[in-house]
Formats: structure tokens, sequence, C-alpha cells
């Protein structure tokens, strides 16, 4: 049979991430003939380094602004000095890159989304034939990132659209979501049931990196719930509890070191300005087992990290990729500590990251400020990030499994919030 680019995409992120379903007592003891007595261990790290350090690079809330906020003809992301653009992917690839490279010498660099990958310029209208903030954040780099509310505008069956394309081109990236469920018997969930199924979607994630284990969870919250207008048949359950399940998952199962939390739920400012409440926060202090809360959704631009518990951080870096969020985090004695922490702001001081080189005869490629909406059959490994180009999808889908997700129990819709603050974006 031959193997869809969907399932290549799928294998390829299982080489470097550990399944999602919960090991059964059978699977685990096979799979001790593999891996010998470490998968027993409990969380201890005095076999290892007495001090290790790794880093997270982060984004959110980025909202299809590939070209950044600024008119379009403003933006010239292969040079300095001459625009006023905030964000842009060029310039977030290049930093990206510089940043990683810059700090995997000192130990793992994860480099994670929290949501609101999409909607919010006019790239977003495509996505279902585009696939196009999905393949991109695969070809920056990213590990892993979560659904933020706006990533339902298009459906349940939009969103696995996009998710298809990108697998099919091969660049994709997990997609975290444990307390939102497609198992209901739907026709609009059908493909996205299927993609989970491949692992593309899934609930918890777990990446062994520089001898350290991370597990990665994520959660919509309950604002952010109410205001996902386009959920369809897709229900959610309640972020905290979900959070707690999977956090027992993830320590007692999988055996991780670490735990992360992708939380689109947001954070609130306080009349003296100062940010130390939302639903980030509460998620953080009502679960103390994460070590670590990426948050979303408020858009706001954290320049220090809220310290909840006395040990786990919670940052943001804002909107529209304005930002890269930098954490840096130092294991010792089974404790984690910040380092530090910083928002870099993506402008015009940075050159973007150039497109690769040509693998076609075609003609020579515009001027670096010409700014194009329209979408051409493209090779991915070619486009120019600056103009949105995107490579058309295969008309035809492989056939839909039409068996429910086992691994999601179906939960109803939140109920409507007696009072919330403002639809945030």
């Amino acid at each position: 049979m031959e193997t869809t680019n969907e399932e290549t995409a799928a294998t390829q992120i299982a080489k470097e991430t550990t399944s999602s379903k919960t090991l059964s007592r059978r699977e685990l003891l096979g799979g001790l003939g593999v891996f010998g007595a470490t998968m027993l261990l409990p969380k201890v790290l005095s076999a290892a380094p007495s001090k290790r350090t790794f880093t997270i690079l982060h984004t959110n809330d980025l909202h299809s602004n590939f070209v950044g906020m600024s008119p379009a003809s403003d933006y010239s992301p292969f040079t300095i000095g001459d625009d006023k653009t905030l964000g842009g992917y060029a310039r977030l690839a290049t930093l990206i890159r510089q940043r990683k490279e810059a700090r995997q010498s000192l130990g793992p660099v994860l480099i994670l989304d929290d949501g609101d990958y999409s909607m919010g310029t006019a790239f977003g209208a495509a996505i279902r034939e585009t696939g196009g903030e999905l393949q991109l954040l695969s070809h920056m780099g990213f590990d892993a990132t979560t659904l933020g509310n706006h990533d339902f505008d298009l459906g349940p069956d939009g969103l696995s659209q996009a998710i298809d394309v990108a697998a099919k081109a091969g660049r994709v990236l997990p997609v975290v979501a444990s307390n939102t469920h497609f198992d209901t018997n739907d026709a609009t969930l059908v493909n996205i049931q299927r993609l989970a199924k491949l692992g593309l979607i899934r609930r918890h994630l777990v990446i062994e990196r520089g001898g350290i284990r991370f597990g990665i969870l994520g959660v919509l919250g309950k604002e952010a719930q109410f205001y996902t207008v386009g959920a369809g048949a897709a229900t959610f359950s309640d972020p905290i509890e979900t959070a707690k399940e999977m956090v027992e998952v993830l320590r007692e199962t999988e055996k991780v070191d670490v735990v992360i939390c992708l939380s689109h739920s947001g954070v609130l400012q306080g009349k003296d300005g100062r940010v130390t409440d939302g639903e980030d926060v509460r998620v953080a202090k009502a679960v103390p087992d994460i070590d670590i809360l990426i948050g979303g959704h408020s858009h706001t631009a954290l320049q220090e990290a809220i310290i909840v518990n006395d040990h786990t951080p919670v940052v943001q870096t804002g909107k529209y990729g304005e930002n890269l969020g930098e954490l840096v985090i130092t294991l010792e004695g089974g404790k984690l500590k910040v380092e530090s922490y910083r928002l870099i702001p993506i402008d015009d001081t940075i050159v973007g990251d150039q497109p690769l080189p040509r693998k076609s005869t075609s003609t020579s490629r515009p001027s670096p400020k010409l700014f194009s909406r329209r979408v051409v059959t493209a090779s991915i490994s070619r486009w120019p990030w600056h103009r949105g180009i995107f490579p058309t999808p295969s008309p035809t889908l492989p056939p839909a499994h039409h068996s429910p997700i086992s691994s999601q129990t179906l939960s109803a819709k939140p109920p409507r919030p007696t009072s919330h603050s403002p639809p945030t974006e």
C-alpha cells in the first residue's frame, strides 16, 4: 500500500516524540525489554549532571501575520534600518535560528507556540487550501502548538483541512489539544478524527531531548471556549481538571522530568498595572505539578515571568509575532529555577531568513518589497516568506476512518459565563 505524505509526516513526528496514548501494563512491560529499567525510574536525576539547562523559545497569537504589522509596502525583511514593521515570519525565522544556535550548546532547546496561529489577515482565509500557517511553523522548527479559539473560525472541518494540507506537504507539527474533544458522531469531525489517529492531533506529547524528558499538554481556557464560535460538534472539558489528568499521565506513566502546559487562556492586568491574575495563572495555581506555563489569548506582552506557587513561570509574548519569548531554566536536584526570561522584539534590526534556492527554471523572483496575496503552485521549499506563496493542495483526500477516538471522551460544552471580560482576539 502506498504511503501518503500525511503518514510520513506522522511517522516523522513519532521519531522524536512518544505516543500520546496511555500505555497499557502489557505495553509498558514489553517496552522494558527495549528501554530497560529507565521507564520505571521515579523522577530522580541524581545519575545525570548535577545542574542542567534548557531553553524554551515561544510565541502565541500569531494570527496569520506573515508580513508583520505595517503597510505591506514598508516591509523589506532582507534589509535593515528602513522600515517600522513589527513581526514578520522572515525575521522571526532568523531570530529563532540565531537563538537556537546560541543556546543549544548549553542544553536542549524547545520551540513552542500557544495557539491562535491562524485568522487575522487575508492569509488566514486561505488556510484550508494552503495549511500555510502550520507549514511555516514547521519550517521554522517549532516542536508543537495548541489550538486557540480562532483556529476554529472555519469550523472543525476547516481546521482539519488545514492540518491535512500541511501534512500532505510533509510540513506539519504536532497539535496538542488536551481538553478539546472530537469524538462526537458527526460528519464534520470524520477527517479530524482520522488525523488524531495518525497522531497529528493529540492529548499530550513527550519529547526527549538532551537527556531530559519533556511532557507537553495543551488546554483552551473557559473564556476562550466561550468565544470559540466555530467549534461546531467539537466539545471542551474543564481546563484545570484536564490539566490535572494530563499531569498524572505525564508524571506517572510517561515518567517525564518537566511538564509544560500550553494554556490558551489569558492573563489580567490589575488596577495597579501589574499582571498577577487570569486563567493562565489560575491553571498554574490549581495544578502545582505544572513546571512551566506558556500562555496566550489575552495578547499580553509579559516583560517578566509571573512566578506561581514559588516555582512555575507563566509567560506570554503579546501578539502577531511582535516578540519572541526566551525562557532559560536550570534543573538541579529535581527542582527547576528560572535563570532568565526576556521578550526579543521582531523588528528591522533583524535580517529576514532568505528563501531557499529555487529547484526549477522558472522566472526570476520579484522584488522583496513586492507583496502578493495570490496562492500559486510552488515548491514549499522555496517559498518567498514575505509574499505568502504556498502550494496548492492535492485534490484527492485519502479515505477517512469513522471510528471514534478512543483516547478522547465526550464532554458537554461549558455554560455561558455569568460575567466575563470583553472578547479577546
